[in-house]
């Protein structure tokens, strides 16, 4: 069967979204890029309004699914929009979800498994915790402002991997002749833990850079003071605790296997990002 050719990306102007239109592009696949703030060449789509789903689906042969952001059941939305989808001809979806979510696990496990059950064709990216949380967001803000890292993650390594790499795979999955039909864990090339990730940021920021060890009912109050809803806080930071038992120590060679690119390191991410760490207190 013939590759996809009609593709529409959800979270399209997003960390990994944004990396899947890139590698299409490179591939020479157009796409569609959705998003619920909408710039540029994207059009409107919000999970939770069923009103989107029309436009966002018109002529679309395969689907690169990332969940709303904050919502902690997507479960209802997602479910009805991959229905919604089958039902108007997509063969081919891509999820997004998480190394630290088996089949059957909660929120994105719950899609795996209604992929693996209803679609034509899928594929689902479990990677590991993203670089970019050190650009961006909670942990980008407190190196830029404080100068530190906070974490209940103890000593525990992580593979971390760059969201381009995510991307790159998500777009090999989606523009392939074949369908993977299963999911699979991406990580960076070796693990680090939030110590060592640290130093390196310190080494490329000109300054000291400290990870600060939380409980994870304190990491949580971070989380809610930088403005996430309480539950959601509470459910990242019970994942940061859980990497504390090194569950996302270990590596892969799948995103070499899938596209035949290593994954960079984060040394060279650091390098390549250090003016995303200057001190903008």
């Amino acid at each position: 069967m013939a590759a996809p050719s009609h593709i529409l990306v959800t979270g399209g102007t997003g960390k990994t979204g944004r990396a899947v239109v890139a590698g299409l592009a490179k591939r020479g696949i157009a796409c569609r890029i959705a998003a619920r703030t909408p710039s540029g060449n994207s059009i409107h789509f919000d999970w939770m309004d069923r009103n989107t789903y029309a436009d966002a689906l018109a002529g679309i042969d395969a689907v690169y699914l990332v969940a709303p952001v904050g919502i902690l059941d997507p479960v209802p939305a997602m479910s009805q929009f991959i229905s919604r989808a089958v039902a108007d001809g997509v063969r081919r979806f891509v999820l997004l979800s998480s190394s630290a979510i088996l089949i059957d696990g909660p929120a994105m496990g719950q899609i795996h498994r209604i992929l693996a059950e209803t679609a034509p064709e899928w594929a689902v990216l479990q990677p590991s915790w993203f670089m970019q949380n050190f650009t961006e967001g909670h942990h980008g803000e407190t190196i830029r402002k404080e100068g530190k890292i906070f974490s209940a993650t103890g000593e525990a390594p992580v593979a971390f991997i760059d969201a381009d790499d995510i991307g790159e795979v998500g777009a090999a999955c989606l523009a392939s002749e074949t369908a993977l039909n299963d999911g699979v864990v991406l990580t960076g090339p070796s693990s680090l833990n939030y110590d060592e990730i640290a130093k390196l940021i310190s080494t490329v920021a000109g300054r000291d850079i400290a990870h600060i060890k939380l409980a994870p009912s304190d990491l949580a109050k971070r989380f809610t003071a930088f403005g996430l809803d309480e539950d959601y806080s509470e459910f990242l930071s019970k994942l940061d605790a859980l990497l504390a038992s090194g569950s996302e120590a270990r590596t892969t060679n799948a995103v070499h296997e899938l596209t035949g690119r290593k994954p960079k390191s984060f040394a060279d991410f650091a390098a390549s990002h250090a003016h995303a760490w200057r001190d903008n207190r």
